[in-house]
């Protein structure tokens, strides 16, 4: 975690541009996650991803042990190089893994486009083709490893996918490999939720101090949902009869409805 993130010591303008890059932000959430048990912030987390075609991400229950590599240059035979933010594997019971590609964006867009090239070049579809043949010894993990499921997962900002984006993607992957591909969709913002609660259940010092450090940084970068408004009461001294109770939005779901009643009074002339 860059603690100096945290407070401010990068400066957002000038010729210091770090806080803006998604490298920064990737290297302190998913470094922080290496220091938590997986249950309790990555998988959670990865929850929270859908695909462009609906699919929920299937991810086993019993999770022996995480594996991360983060910038690997990946270069494959058949496949134009890539190089994905960080490289998830989450071991089970019998040195299988379950492998995630994250590709990670904060304010930038994709970094390539398609080609005339045979092999994909777009940024997403070319990770999907080399997701498609890499192996542990690829990521220098132990070769005992046995890949049982492959997931691309595209981190953004955004409130809500940007399909038409990971369309493109999936259109230029389709067209070179004759195959359709998919790629699941996350938001940093889905984060916080999952950080608030972990807090409110945490015994362990370090990690209160983990989740801490990660939901100020979430907070600092604006990356939260809409967490609804204060009480007109903070404003305005008004009497009892105008006040509505605050509630508390969860996202990507509404923790409870909002039920308002009116109170009124009818006069008569007579």
């Amino acid at each position: 975690m860059t603690i100096a993130e945290i407070h401010g010591k990068i400066s957002e303008e000038g010729t210091n541009l770090s806080e803006r890059m998604e490298d920064l932000l990737t290297a302190d959430i998913f470094g922080c996650f290496r220091y938590l048990p997986p249950q309790e912030a990555l998988i959670p987390f990865l929850n929270t991803a859908r695909s462009f075609h609906g699919h929920a991400l299937a991810l086993p229950a019993e999770i022996v042990g995480v594996h991360y590599s983060f910038w690997p240059w990946v270069k494959l035979h058949g496949c134009t190089p890539c190089e994905p933010d960080v490289v998830v594997g989450i071991e089970t019971e019998g040195r299988h893994l379950h492998l995630v590609f994250v590709e990670a964006k904060y304010r930038s867009g994709l970094s390539s486009e398609e080609n005339e090239g045979e092999s994909p070049n777009d940024q997403l579809a070319r990770e999907l083709d080399n997701l498609d043949k890499i192996s542990p010894v690829n990521l220098h993990w132990s070769p005992e490893l046995s890949i049982t499921s492959r997931t691309l997962l595209f981190v953004t900002q955004d409130m809500g996918m940007p399909r038409t984006l990971i369309d493109r993607s999936l259109a230029e992957y389709q067209r070179k490999r004759y195959r359709q591909g998919d790629v699941y969709w996350t938001s940093w913002r889905f984060l916080q939720p999952i950080l608030e609660k972990g807090l409110r259940q945490e015994n362990s010092p370090q990690s209160i101090a983990v989740k801490e450090d990660m939901l100020k940084l979430l907070l600092r970068k604006g990356l939260t949902m809409f967490r609804g408004v204060d009480p007109i009461t903070a404003c305005f001294d008004l009497p009892q009869f105008y006040i509505v109770p605050l509630r508390i939005y969860m996202w990507p779901t509404i923790s409870e409805h909002i039920e308002v009643s009116y109170k009124y009074e009818v006069k008569t002339n007579g």
